[in-house]
């Protein structure tokens, strides 16, 4: 992997410019093994510190994308290269661009089935040079499950999407790496909802999330306490830095 690469409180974090999208996921494409695409957020950092599993699985992911500017902020304070920060939908976007240019394929997993089946449509019409050679909706049973594995592993998808309704989310992805074939890996929260027309399309507005973070953080005591966690061991590992 040749894209930059930080560490904020031992999660690794990369640093893509929009201009480099398309490199970075064709050479990673071309390393003949499955990879996991993560986004990143500072709870997801946090989650990290107290959780083993997750930790593992955003340390062994080929790409981890930050999705919020408290990322930004954190590797800023620690004095490190700042990463671009993305919408995660605005990524996905991206990716099956740079895929259909390639003329490769997605198979796409999770949600509910009217979700998917509209999600299916619109992307085939959005995408036309981009082949899905699979779907399936809803959460798996231990022999669905199997059986979806087998599917995923037979069609060989260049990108493996998957949304709500899997056990885990990143972590099942995880779980069962050892059983998909060379691509990519992703769980993309609710994609096929807005795929679907079900969600709106979020809008990129970095300014209003970074005062929406801020005022949350304040009303919410919980999320006050989290915020002042975070900073704290930010401040712990900016001192060891040094």
């Amino acid at each position: 992997m040749n894209q930059n690469r930080i560490f904020v409180l031992r999660v690794p974090i990369d640093i893509i410019n929009e201009d480099e999208i398309e490199k970075t996921i064709i050479g990673i494409l071309d390393n003949n093994k499955s990879n996991q695409i993560c986004f990143v957020n500072y709870r997801d950092i946090m989650r990290a510190q107290f959780n083993r599993e997750f930790m593992n699985c955003l340390k062994k992911s080929s790409l981890n994308i930050p999705v919020t500017v408290s990322v930004r902020f954190a590797a800023k304070w620690l004095k490190l290269k700042m990463p671009t920060v993305y919408n995660p939908f605005t990524f996905i976007i991206r990716l099956l661009g740079v895929l259909e240019k390639y003329n490769k394929s997605i198979y796409i997993l999770g949600s509910r089935k009217q979700n998917i089946q509209l999600s299916e449509k619109n992307l085939r019409a959005s995408f036309p040079g981009l082949q899905i050679v699979g779907r399936y909706a809803g959460s798996l049973s231990n022999q669905q499950e199997d059986n979806v594995l087998t599917a995923i592993q037979k069609s060989t998808p260049s990108l493996l999407l998957t949304g709500k309704g899997l056990k885990g989310n990143n972590l099942w992805i995880s779980r069962k790496s050892g059983f998909f074939t060379p691509g990519l890996t992703m769980w993309g929260k609710s994609c096929f909802e807005i795929f679907s027309g079900k969600k709106n399309k979020p809008a990129d507005m970095k300014g209003f999330k970074k005062i929406r973070e801020t005022i949350l953080s304040v009303i919410l005591p919980w999320r006050l306490l989290r915020t002042l966690l975070f900073f704290i061991l930010l401040t712990i590992d900016k001192i060891k830095l040094r």
